[in-house]
């Protein structure tokens, strides 16, 4: 990975490299987009209230919040292309709040019916673990270049 080290400017992404983080976050947040909205589309979400064992139960609040992941995922995706700041914000946002929905309900179901729930690791782990990593070199990256865009001026037409 290639990273601008001058003691005058934060470490900062090259251009190919942030590209290939960008794309990585688009893929995953189009991905899980697209799976809460077939779930949107083929079920009832909001009058669901069994978990995925028998014997488990799906609190009402992590129904909604998991039905608005349908919103937000894609809302991500746009506002990583469009506004790159607010949509890293976003993202660990929504990756937060999948670790803690999907924590809760593993000790929940646990509790309830000795299921554990570990799938959503596969794939929420692995994306929040990227994210850990490469979240804070693409929030120094966005301000850098929106700071710069600020202090070039405009090219007159």
């Amino acid at each position: 990975m290639t990273t601008d080290s001058s003691p005058q400017s934060p470490r900062t992404l090259s251009r190919r490299t942030e590209i290939i983080f960008l794309v990585i976050y688009c893929v995953c947040f189009s991905f899980g987009g697209f799976v809460h909205i077939v779930d949107l589309v083929m079920n009832q979400p909001l009058a669901r209230t069994t978990g995925p064992a028998p014997g488990t139960t799906l609190p009402f609040v992590w129904n909604v919040i998991s039905t608005s992941f349908a919103f937000f995922n894609p809302l991500t995706v746009v506002l990583l292309l469009v506004r790159r700041q607010a949509g890293i914000a976003l993202m660990v946002a929504v990756t937060s709040l999948v670790f803690v929905m999907n924590l809760e309900l593993m000790v929940q179901w646990w509790l309830q019916a000795r299921y554990l729930h570990h799938q959503w690791i596969y794939l929420n782990g692995t994306l929040g673990l990227f994210q850990l990593v490469t979240a804070p070199w693409m929030w120094r990256t966005a301000a850098a270049r929106s700071a710069a865009r600020s202090a070039s001026p405009a090219i007159a037409g």
